[in-house]
């Protein structure tokens, strides 16, 4: 009979131990791959702990999984913002040089280095590219999503009648690198584009 009172006495005081929740993601891009209690995925590697109510939004869907990106400098896990980019008008406008542009936040920076000849096309850090944003710019946690492919024309300088050649870079192509273009050899030459971005700027040397 004592056994069955000490029994009682510790069901009666028993408690479960908090669930703890964790986010498994892709150590390469930092997308979650899934969400739930830890103990289900005691063999995987790659994951961070994350709290209950948030775990319990993406479980229950409230949150889309696809939306979740893990920082991996500050191991947090991060809602991101879906961007879908279209055309902003079909005008063909072409990029300014740095040293004749007023834009001090280009979105989109093309270097041409003669020397090396290369091309390399960079997206801000704000965007999640590889150019540094001016002091104060916040980088956002994006998704991008829709149509990403860009175009490039590389034309006679200030001709955009004459093409050289076409550039394609996807916007995903720039996500935390450049994009280079190498045997990239013209004297001079002029580059246009259909804008997905506001500011584009170009430097050449």
């Amino acid at each position: 009979m004592e056994k069955i009172k000490d029994f009682d006495h510790w069901f009666t005081n028993f408690k479960l131990p908090p669930v703890k929740f964790v986010a498994v993601f892709n150590p390469d891009t930092g997308a979650v791959i899934s969400v739930g209690p830890s103990h289900a995925f005691k063999d995987q590697k790659h994951k961070i702990t994350v709290d209950k109510e948030l775990a319990e939004s993406i479980i229950n869907a409230e949150i889309k999984i696809d939306n979740c990106v893990v920082d991996m400098n500050s191991n947090t896990l991060e809602v991101s913002e879906i961007k879908s980019v279209y055309k902003i008008d079909d005008v063909l406008h072409r990029i300014i040089s740095k040293k004749d542009s007023e834009i001090k936040k280009p979105d989109i920076y093309i270097k041409y280095d003669s020397k090396l000849s290369v091309l390399k096309i960079e997206m801000s850090t704000e965007f999640g590219g590889t150019r540094k944003a001016r002091a104060g710019i916040k980088k956002r946690n994006i998704v991008w999503d829709g149509n990403t492919e860009m175009q490039f024309f590389i034309t006679e300088y200030n001709d955009p009648n004459l093409l050289f050649e076409v550039v394609t870079v996807t916007i995903n192509d720039l996500i935390g690198k450049p994009k280079l273009i190498t045997d990239f050899n013209y004297s001079k030459f002029s580059v246009y584009t259909r804008r997905l971005f506001k500011n584009y700027v170009i430097e050449c040397r």
